[in-house]
């Protein structure tokens, strides 16, 4: 029997990535979508041929035969649809963060425990291969004992607090080649993160979650204590961060939102015996009396997509990648990191 889908929040990483995904597994009925914006929401229910339309997600849990739905709207809203949906007997996959307050995410974690449902974070990086092939030979041993992650991440994030007209102008121009008129537009509409109450505050809200989770999650443990420094504490472009980890890892994370690329990144994790060098298509693994070994994103393995391990996991032929457990230790970190920035101190998780 098919799973039965609603899509909540229509925008361009939706229609990017969740929506392509559901269409074309086998095992999928996409029964509804919702969008405010009543132009797109015709145009995406034409485009993905999905039969029923609402403005309201609320109007959509509570009108529609489901068995689950995906959330991919501006971050304040996402306590509020996760919490709606659950309550109405509902999977749900929800964009990152789950929430912009711990006391919310561990409110939604309990309760979709407690009503035997799956709730789930889209964090991208557990399913793109260096990070993937990096946590394989972790967990292979071949570093050793973890150590310490260094990691770094530049994104030209500062392009979303320019308006629509103009934020895809001069140089940045470039960004659209080759990007169709439909998702173009959707770049250019898209607002909330210019609002920290709507993001949850500048960069390390946004962009943050994905490193912070990638952290976690490669040294296979929770952070106990974060220090961070931010050039502001609401509408962040640049933010330090160390944090230490219940196994005793040590990582250090720096984000900076306004790159002059679109996105660069690095990852190093060090062990007692060997390294790993990440970038976005390469891994580099250097072990003690070894040659260094190099792999591509050819030479690594691809998994599913998040919305994919959603619906299998849904029909319990698979284990969730991320838990909702996994989502509240990201939200646990963010909101410490702001609490630092606010207080100049270390933050206990």
């Amino acid at each position: 029997m098919a799973v039965r889908v609603g899509v909540i929040g229509a925008g361009a990483y939706a229609q990017r990535a969740h929506l392509p995904s559901l269409g074309k597994h086998p095992d999928v009925e996409l029964r509804a979508v919702c969008r405010r914006n009543p132009d797109r929401l015709t145009e995406v229910a034409e485009t993905f041929g999905i039969p029923n339309t609402y403005a309201s997600y609320s109007d959509l849990i509570q009108n529609e035969a489901l068995d689950a739905v995906t959330i991919s709207l501006p971050h304040h809203l996402h306590y509020q649809a996760v919490g709606e949906a659950l309550e109405s007997g509902l999977h749900v996959l929800v964009d990152k963060p789950m929430a912009l307050r711990l006391d919310h995410a561990e409110e939604l974690v309990e309760l979709g425990s407690s009503l035997g449902l799956v709730l789930m974070v889209a964090f991208n990086r557990r399913y793109e291969p260096p990070f993937v092939k990096a946590r394989e030979l972790v967990n292979d041993g071949l570093l050793g004992n973890l150590r310490l992650i260094d990691a770094h991440m530049a994104y030209d994030w500062d392009l979303w607090s320019k308006s629509s007209e103009t934020r895809f102008t001069g140089a940045a121009a470039k960004m659209l080649d080759g990007v169709s008129k439909t998702q173009a537009a959707l770049l250019s509409e898209t607002t909330f993160r210019s609002d920290p109450s709507s993001n949850g505050g500048g960069f390390f809200a946004d962009g943050g979650p994905h490193a912070v989770d990638a952290c976690l999650w490669l040294a296979g443990s929770r952070a106990t204590s974060v220090f961070a420094q931010m050039d502001s504490s609401t509408d962040d472009l640049y933010t330090t961060l160390t944090m230490r980890l219940e196994s005793g890892v040590l990582c250090s994370l720096v984000c900076v939102g306004d790159s002059p690329v679109p996105r660069d990144f690095g990852f190093h994790i060090y062990g007692e015996t060997g390294a790993i060098h990440m970038r976005w298509n390469e891994l580099v693994l250097e072990r003690e009396l070894h040659d260094r070994t190099s792999f591509n994103n050819a030479s690594m393995a691809s998994p599913d997509s998040p919305t994919a391990n959603f619906i299998d996991t849904i029909m319990g032929r698979a284990k969730p990648v991320v838990t909702a457990q996994d989502g509240l230790n990201q939200v646990a970190v963010t909101e410490a990191a702001y609490r630092s920035t606010q207080s100049s101190t270390p933050i206990e998780c």
